[in-house]
Parts: C-alpha cells; sequence; structure tokens
C-alpha cells in the first residue's frame, strides 16, 4: 500500500512537471499560434506526447484504487456486509440460538502475510424452550476453504450471505447438546485499507490481536447485530417496556452462558501469543512456537493477543509490553496488583490463577478487560504521560483490570441500563483503588476529572435516565462511565461503607453464575435489602437512577467578620441546577495537596471548617461558618462526594 501510494504521487509529480513545462513556456507566443495550440488535432497531438508521464499515474491510481476497494474496508466488502444484514436481520436478529458451553481450537498465525489457519468445534446447547430446529453460524467476509461438521459428521450448511444455517433433523431437544466442528483459512486484514488503521484487529507483523466478539478469525453461533450497519440502514433502537428486567434476561454480550477455553496458536518463534486462562505449555519446533492457553474457570468470551513483548511481572500479575516502551511499566504494574488484591477483598475472590494485560500496536486506541488477559493499545498507558492531577497509566489500568468482575465473572444483561454496570462500576472501582493507592488526591483528581467531562460532553435534550441509556444517544457514553461511575461512589457513601460493599458482593454471589443476566434495576433491588433507611434510600435511587437531575452551586455576597479571635464566614448559596442533596460546605486556607515543600510553610498549611446544607432546585440559603483561622475561600463539597456542574464556579474567593 505505501509503495503503490508513494508511486502513484511520484507519477503525478512527473506528469505536472512535465504539464507546468509545456503550458508556461519560456518564450511567449503569439496570440494565433494560441489559438491554434487549441485545436482538436493540437490538443491530441499535446496529449499523446504527455502520454508516456501520465499514463504511469493512470496505472498506478487504478491498481491502487482496485486494491482498496477489494480490501477489507473496500466498497465491495462494505456491500458483502450490508448484505449480511438485509439476508438475515429479519430472521436471525431475535431468533433463538444455542449457547457456547465448550470452545476447543487451533490457530496457526502467519503474521507477515496477515495469515491464519484455525480448525476447532464448538459445544452447543439448545437453552430455549422448545426444541432447535435450526441454527446460524456467522462467518468473516474473508474467511476461505470452509469445511463443517456435525456431531463428528461432514456437514454442508445453506449459506444464506455469511451465515451458515444448521437445519437439524430430528430437532435438537431442550436442554441437549450439538458439537459443531469447523476449519477454514484467511488472511485478515485481507487487501489493503482505506486509509491505515482504524482496525480493532488484526494479524500484522507488528502484532496480533484477535476477540470472539465478531467474526475476525472464528464462526459464531448467533447473527452479529452491528455488522453492516451504517447510516442508511441503522435502525432506531428498541422501546423496552416497563418491567422488562423481571424474568430470565439474555446476557449483554456473546452466545450465553459461561463455557471452557482450549486455545493452542502456533506462530513464529520469535513470537508470543497471549490466551485466556492458564499456560499449560510452550513448546518450540522448526522454528515455530505452540502455546496451549486453558481456562481454569468458566469464561463468557475470549481472545489471543501476540506479539514480540517483554515481560514486567509483579505480585501475581504480568506486563507484556514491547521492549522500549517501559515508561509507565510501575505505574500499570501498581494499578494491575492492586486491583488483583482489593478487588478481591471488596467485590468478590479472583477466581482465576493469572492476571495479565498485553500490548498492542496503536492501529486503534482502546483497551479491553478479557478473562486473564487484558488488552491494551499501545496509545493509552505505554505512551502516555502521566501526571499527579492525570494518572491516565493508572486509571485506565485500573479500570480495565475491573473488567475481570464487572463483565466477566459477572456479565450485565442485554438491554437500557446493562452497560452501566459494566462501565459504570468499572470507573467506580477505579475511583475505590485511587482511594486505596494514591489518598484523597488521587481520588478526588479523578472523580474531578470524570466530572468535568460529563459536564462538557453530556447532551442535555436528549440524556435518559441511567436505568433507561441503552447506547443510542451522543452522550450516552459520558453518561455511562462518567456519571454512572460517580452515581456508585456516591450511593457508596449513602449507604455507607460496610453496607455498601456488603451489597455488591451479595449481588455479585447471586447473579455470576445464574442464567438471569442482571439489569441496573436488579442491582438497585439487591443493595435496598442493604440500606438502613430504605425510604431515604429509594428517594436517592429516584433522582439518580430514574431521573435525570445534575447540582450546580453558586455563592453571592461572601464576607468574612471577625468576633473575639474568631472568624465568621457568610454568604448566600443558591442550588442553580436540578436535585435536592445534602453537600458539605467549607471555609478553607492553605494547600491541601501541596506540590512542592510548602507544606512546610505554616501559612500555606491547609486549614478548614465545614457546615452541611440541603438546598433542592432553585433552592438558596445562607451559610455562616465560624473559623479559627483566617480563611481565604469557600468552596462546595470539598471531598468530591457529590457530583455537580460547573464545580469550578462553586467556589468564592474571601
Amino acid at each position: 500500500a505505501l509503495a503503490l501510494n508513494r508511486a502513484f504521487w511520484l507519477a503525478v509529480a512527473a506528469f505536472l512537471v512535465v504539464l507546468t513545462v509545456r503550458i508556461f513556456p519560456r518564450r511567449e507566443h503569439d496570440a494565433g499560434r494560441a489559438l491554434d495550440r487549441l485545436q482538436p488535432k493540437a490538443l491530441l497531438r499535446t496529449a499523446w506526447r504527455l502520454s508516456p508521464v501520465l499514463v504511469p499515474a493512470i496505472v498506478l491510481g487504478v491498481v491502487l484504487g482496485v486494491e482498496v476497494s477489494n480490501g477489507t474496508q473496500g466498497g465491495a466488502a462494505e456491500r458483502r456486509e450490508e448484505e449480511y444484514r438485509g439476508r438475515n436481520l429479519i430472521t436471525w436478529g431475535e431468533a433463538e440460538t444455542p449457547w457456547i458451553t465448550r470452545v476447543d481450537l487451533d490457530l496457526e498465525l502467519d503474521p507477515e502475510t496477515s495469515g491464519f489457519k484455525v480448525s476447532g468445534t464448538y459445544d452447543l446447547r439448545n437453552h430455549s424452550e422448545k426444541p432447535m430446529q435450526r441454527f446460524p453460524m456467522s462467518v468473516g467476509d474473508h474467511f476461505e476453504d470452509i469445511e463443517w461438521t456435525l456431531n463428528g459428521e461432514p456437514h454442508t450448511p445453506e449459506d444464506w450471505a455469511r451465515i451458515h444455517v444448521f437445519a437439524l433433523d430430528p430437532p435438537l431437544p431442550v436442554g441437549e447438546s450439538v458439537t459443531v466442528g469447523f476449519s477454514h483459512s484467511g488472511r485478515f486484514p485481507r487487501g489493503i485499507n482505506k486509509n491505515g488503521g482504524g482496525m480493532g484487529q488484526f494479524i500484522l507483523p507488528s502484532g496480533t490481536v484477535l476477540t470472539g466478539f465478531s467474526s475476525s478469525f472464528l464462526p459464531l453461533p448467533f447473527f452479529e447485530s452491528g455488522r453492516g450497519v451504517n447510516e442508511d440502514n441503522a435502525l432506531e433502537p428498541r422501546d423496552y417496556e416497563e418491567g422488562h428486567w423481571h424474568g430470565l434476561t439474555p446476557p449483554g454480550i456473546g452466545a450465553g452462558s459461561r463455557y471452557a477455553v482450549t486455545t493452542r496458536v502456533t506462530l513464529p518463534e520469535s513470537y508470543r501469543a497471549n490466551g485466556v486462562g492458564v499456560l499449560e505449555s510452550d513448546t518450540v519446533r522448526d522454528g515455530r512456537r505452540t502455546m496451549l492457553w486453558r481456562s481454569d474457570h468458566p469464561v463468557n468470551f475470549f481472545n489471543v493477543v501476540a506479539g514480540r513483548w517483554d515481560v514486567w511481572e509483579g505480585d501475581g500479575v504480568q506486563i507484556f509490553h514491547h521492549p522500549e516502551h517501559t515508561y509507565n511499566l510501575e505505574e500499570m504494574g501498581e494499578a494491575l496488583i492492586g486491583s488483583r488484591k482489593y478487588y478481591s477483598e471488596w467485590f468478590y475472590e479472583y477466581p482465576w490463577q493469572e492476571l495479565k494485560l498485553s500490548e498492542f500496536p496503536g492501529l486503534a486506541s482502546y483497551a479491553q478487560g478479557f478473562p486473564t488477559n487484558i488488552t491494551f493499545s499501545e496509545n493509552l498507558g505505554f505512551l502516555t504521560r502521566s501526571q499527579p492531577e492525570a494518572q491516565v497509566a493508572f486509571m485506565v489500568t485500573a479500570h480495565e483490570a475491573a473488567h475481570q468482575w464487572w463483565g466477566n465473572i459477572l456479565m450485565p444483561g442485554r438491554g437500557p441500563g446493562g452497560n452501566v454496570i459494566a462501565e459504570g462500576m468499572a470507573h467506580f472501582s477505579t475511583v475505590l483503588l485511587f482511594q486505596q493507592l494514591k489518598g484523597d488526591e488521587g481520588r478526588i483528581g479523578f472523580l474531578k476529572q470524570i466530572e468535568e467531562l460529563y459536564g462538557d460532553r453530556r447532551q442535555v435534550d436528549s440524556e435518559k435516565p441511567l436505568v433507561w441509556i441503552d447506547g443510542s444517544k451522543a452522550g450516552d457514553t459520558t453518561a455511562t462511565y462518567d456519571k454512572g461511575g460517580w452515581v456508585f461512589w456516591m450511593l457508596l457513601q449513602h449507604l455507607g461503607r460496610d453496607n455498601g460493599l456488603a451489597g455488591i458482593r451479595d449481588f455479585i454471589h447471586r447473579y455470576a453464575q445464574s442464567d438471569d443476566y442482571p439489569l441496573l434495576q436488579d442491582f438497585i433491588e439487591v443493595m435496598r435489602e442493604h440500606a438502613v433507611d430504605v425510604e431515604a434510600y429509594d428517594a436517592f435511587v429516584q433522582q439518580w437512577f430514574f431521573e435525570v437531575v445534575v447540582p450546580t452551586y453558586r455563592f453571592s455576597e461572601p464576607s468574612v467578620t471577625q468576633e473575639a479571635g474568631r472568624w465568621i464566614v457568610e454568604a448566600q448559596l443558591e442550588n442553580t441546577g436540578t436535585g435536592r442533596m445534602p453537600v458539605e460546605v467549607a471555609a478553607v486556607r492553605g494547600e491541601r495537596f501541596p506540590a512542592d515543600d510548602s507544606d512546610n510553610d505554616p501559612e500555606a498549611q491547609w486549614s478548614e471548617s465545614r457546615v452541611e446544607v440541603i438546598l433542592g432546585a432553585g433552592e438558596s440559603t445562607t451559610v455562616r461558618i465560624e473559623c479559627v483561622f483566617e480563611p481565604e475561600q469557600l468552596m462546595v463539597d470539598p471531598d468530591a462526594h457529590l457530583l455537580m456542574l460547573r464545580r469550578e464556579k462553586a467556589v468564592a474567593e474571601l
């Protein structure tokens, strides 16, 4: 791709140079001769003379265009993906499909050619309420030489535009299983990308990322709802009715029940491949390495990541990284070790033996917390500059490690609010870990950071309550992550740390092995059982989960007077936002978290005096605080316990 692109533009440049010389000669021609040059014969003669330098540009441009069009992101591939959606959506979009109960894979990788070969088996169980007459297997557009077996016998399913339909005769009884075998090969990516990068999965010399989320290298026993979607064929989100969370809710991601995975990966000796579970063997023969990974506890999904890495090792954790990317290893390692230790204490005992983080090239900027094997783009923690007020490497590591609990141990259900449990609770877990390892400064800094993001990115007119967020609106991402994390943190303060953590442990234990995958309403019901004041709990939940409220505070008329060796601070405080919550107001002096040795200066040392007020929307009150020190500022919520807008404005200089 690079060679064709460079050659094409060099050929274009050569043509433009020659054309310029022809159009702008060193001597001007008289008007009559200029007209002669515009005659058809003269123009054809000029074009013929320029053809030796024009044809190479045309040929190279056509070749490059055809290669891009036929590539993974080209027009031909896009049309086939649209065909997949159009042919199969109505039949398979909401159809009952079997649940995976076991996966066994043999995968061969050739990073130099982006090639792969895979063979394996799925054990699939009928989890529906009636016998299953047929089921789909989605295959990648780039799969070649596909062969199938059904219960060990060769099988030829019907091809429905990249869904292979398996008809069962007799139908599969409820609760019974079949074994589907498959083998195929391909290149991924196939051909040339449109503009380079932009792919979350790939097989390349610089590294490999493959997941079970989509048919990147494996067939999937369900319809891929996001495949082939564009602005022209995207559907409106489903409208869920009240009470939709009652009964059995399907999982938010994947094909159903938790299962065992065995993965054998063969690749060049200089590479290492990481999978989910534990490494049972690592052998080298004839320049090829084979690594066998086996899940030591059931998983909901799985991945394979490969690269040429060095390894950083800590207490029960490993970080596989590019040899030169050592900048933030200690910070990331601290977060990974702390996550395994403290999330196990707070939420649920970590059930797997290993916890590792695998770096991949920055063709995309994301991280994903697969069971035991976190994938992590070099663009995030590895190549970022961490500062006390923005410890990005620590934050992203802590968040992704939290998905071992919120997404792996406990898989949320499919429906509004489900992803808030996964992403909001991961942010909440990060808050707790900041507090545990970085103290108040780290926690408050992180909470202020995501609070500011929420204030900047929320869509006020379309924002839904947390229980109804489905990811379809522009502002849903910040509400899911940033507001969700904040609200869970506020809920912990409301319930008290012991009661709150006990409720979270209870919630995970109830649903970790259940066939009912929980939504936010299920979480609320479990946490209610741990509330001392149920009426106050219901009022909190109504505001923050079932409504959209955000307080905003503003001071006016601040004043300071001195009486008998004390300072009296008075000011009007108004809630110009929404919601009704208790909040602390502090008169302060000095630097709470000094960046240098100013803490040795008595004048700069932190002093504070506080009162609590409760204001509803549009309400105001007179705040009066007595201090034994001369205050410099008034501030609302000094400990970052309440989500608000424009926090920087909720400060008054005295």
